[in-house]
């Protein structure tokens, strides 16, 4: 299926999706995207995500650990698992694309379980750890409090006790379940020619059987209390996280909520300074955070030691907020410019493809996406803002 002159897409027969985007210069990348992420863990097996994600970097039944290759020829790979997804991204010189391929098939079949205690220890180590990042336990508990009852409210390292519990066992098994070609998005980029990639693909992935009986989670929005504000007990003052839960339609509808969250972000020009000029905030920033289940738009920053985050007057400003042409075609032509620019660096390239290939179900190719950006019209920018004022809403500070 060709989407624009350089993109071009094909299902192998057991339902893997390879997304294929020419690239001129002589260097690859690589993505393999699972659609299992922290969301997919069962009660009392959280972290087995995490836990998968270090060891498929161990080596398989065939091959010494996946790095010592890429590291071998110039290239640098990693990887990272949210509550959706676990993603495997590599850049390579175009020569070694092939080799890449070969080796992210083998570790979607025999991959080796040797180190599972090791790496339970590495999980255990970086959860301690991440307890101490600024925002860990703020984002955890918006996440409790906008998808209540739901696996989306657990961390995406999962809770301490249940890594500490995990068994190899309970790794193979998620890994049988989810990481099989028909729920996975193969993402290449790189100059060689098309048909050449998509028959390597075939040799390497097309034997490898689907899961036919693969039962993915379900996200809706579950009952919420409208407005919930509260603090998390914790001796690290200033922080906070304000996040809104909103739908994710279509790929039209995040561009013009992209472009609010812009508008919103614009240090002096935004319509949020006013209250770090106040002293009411010392900073903040404004991102949108996109899941299968919907999108968070999050407003997070600090405020002066001894106050309280001015969560009123923000509402306020957001309500009062009237979107003007001239900002609105500002943030057009500054996404438009971050868009080209993402299409010079191959692994940013391949992660775009595949996750909103993932999130949306297809591409925009290059015309059609420049042509959504601008076709977002202060209308749509207003729509959007009704539906953030509208919106669930989870406040969360340290205190």
């Amino acid at each position: 299926m060709l989407w624009a002159n350089n993109l071009h897409e094909e299902v192998l027969d057991n339902g893997l999706v390879v997304v294929i985007h020419d690239y001129p210069e002589d260097v690859g990348g690589v993505v393999m995207l699972y659609t299992a992420g922290s969301s997919c863990e069962r009660i009392g097996k959280t972290g087995v995500a995490h836990v998968l994600e270090h060891l498929m970097f161990n080596g398989t039944k065939r091959f010494a650990p996946f790095s010592l290759y890429v590291d071998s020829w110039g290239g640098q790979d990693n990887a990272f698992t949210d509550r959706d997804v676990a993603v495997y991204h590599t850049s390579t010189p175009a020569s070694k694309v092939k080799d890449v391929l070969t080796l992210e098939a083998d570790r979607m079949v025999n991959l080796s379980f040797t180190n599972f205690h090791a790496e339970k220890r590495v999980v255990m180590e970086e959860h301690l750890l991440g307890e101490n990042e600024d925002d860990e336990l703020l984002w955890n508990e918006v996440f409790s409090q906008l998808w209540p009852d739901s696996p989306y409210s657990n961390p995406v390292g999962g809770w301490p006790e249940d890594v500490e519990g995990l068994e190899v066992e309970d790794v193979v098994g998620f890994y049988d379940e989810f990481y099989t070609p028909n729920n996975a998005v193969l993402t290449v980029v790189s100059p060689m020619d098309v048909d050449e990639v998509l028959a390597h693909v075939e040799e390497v992935f097309g034997d490898i059987p689907p899961n036919p009986n693969l039962r993915l989670p379900k996200h809706g929005h579950p009952p919420y209390a409208w407005r919930k504000f509260s603090d998390v007990r914790a001796n690290r003052p200033r922080r906070f996280v304000m996040a809104f839960r909103l739908d994710r339609p279509d790929v039209r509808y995040n561009a013009a909520l992209n472009v609010l969250t812009r508008i919103l972000d614009l240090e002096r020009s935004s319509p949020l300074w006013g209250l770090v000029e106040d002293r009411r905030l010392t900073l903040f920033n404004v991102r949108v955070y996109e899941y299968l289940g919907g999108n968070v738009f999050a407003i997070a920053g600090e405020v002066p030691i001894g106050s309280t985050p001015p969560y009123t007057d923000i509402l306020s400003i957001l309500s009062d907020l009237k979107p003007e042409e001239e900002m609105v075609e500002r943030v057009k032509r500054m996404l438009k410019s971050e868009f080209i620019f993402s299409l010079e660096e191959v692994e940013s390239l391949a992660l775009n493809v595949a996750l909103t290939r993932y999130l949306f179900g297809r591409v925009p190719g290059f015309d059609e996406s420049v042509e959504i950006i601008n076709g977002v019209s202060v209308k749509d920018v207003e729509e959007v803002l009704a539906q953030v004022i509208r919106a669930p809403l989870a406040a969360v500070h340290y205190t």
